[in-house]
């Protein structure tokens, strides 16, 4: 068995490989649900969260099966897309790992999104070259944000959470929050597919629908994006990043 977990900013997701993932607040709860657990092979890690919780998570790993858990670490080339930061340590793991899983389900180009604390928008091109992504406030983040820094007070609202116009000051809040990120995911994908045509169009080939690039979805707030967006066919992928920490261990470095 090997155990993977992700160390996001608000949560922490863990999963024996080849199974469905389970999400706990901290390393406490974590130690709680494991307390029985038998020794695992291996204990693969995306962290986020800081030296604090690497240290944590050692410790415990060490304390309960005497095993050292590996932390991954982004490599400018793995799996198949390659970075192109000048440093490759400045890029979040991760989306570095949903890049990985996202680049393999597409087989081909895509545009990863990650709806949690944060959004974050990464474009992979058809031969795995990342060419660069957004980071904003998630949508959560984005309604603190505004409460925090005016006189809003957020009411309960008085329909489905949508980018309808709202009637009421906590509709207007809740759907033009979710209606800047639905319209920051779409900006993104135009603007990657008229890239993708100007290139196709310089190399003399014509642009097919199916050279679409493929837009994968993950994080808390995915499978309302999805909807809101509007586009058929979108995955919506859970546990993309355990996913990546299973290609990136596969294929440390390449």
């Amino acid at each position: 068995m090997i155990l993977e977990i992700d160390a996001g900013n608000t949560s922490l997701k863990w999963r024996w490989r080849g199974s469905a993932a389970n999400s706990v607040r901290g390393p406490a709860q974590l130690e709680s649900e494991l307390a029985h657990a038998s020794r695992p092979e291996e204990v693969l890690v995306c962290n986020v969260r800081g030296a604090e919780l690497k240290a944590d998570l050692a410790a415990w790993t060490a304390r309960k099966w005497d095993l050292q858990p590996r932390f991954a670490r982004v490599a400018r080339v793995c799996g198949g897309v390659r970075i192109q930061y000048p440093d490759p340590s400045r890029l979040g793991a991760d989306r570095w790992l949903a890049m990985l899983a996202g680049y393999r389900r597409a087989n081909g180009s895509c545009l990863i999104v990650d709806s949690g604390t944060a959004l974050t928008i990464d474009v992979i091109d058809e031969g795995g070259l990342h060419l660069g992504g957004y980071i904003m406030p998630g949508l959560q983040t984005l309604r603190s944000s505004l409460l925090r820094n005016t006189e809003i007070r957020l009411t309960p609202g008085n329909g489905e959470e949508s980018v309808a116009l709202g009637n009421d000051t906590g509709d207007a809040v809740r759907n033009g929050t979710l209606f800047m990120l639905c319209g920051a995911v779409r900006a993104a994908l135009e603007r990657f597919e008229r890239e993708m045509s100007r290139l196709r169009r310089g190399k003399g080939r014509p642009r097919r629908e199916h050279e679409s690039p493929m837009l994968v979805l993950t994080g808390g707030d995915a499978a309302l994006l999805k909807r809101e967006l509007g586009r058929e066919g979108v995955p919506v992928v859970p546990d993309l990043v355990l996913d990546g920490l299973e290609i990136a261990c596969a294929h440390p470095e390449e």
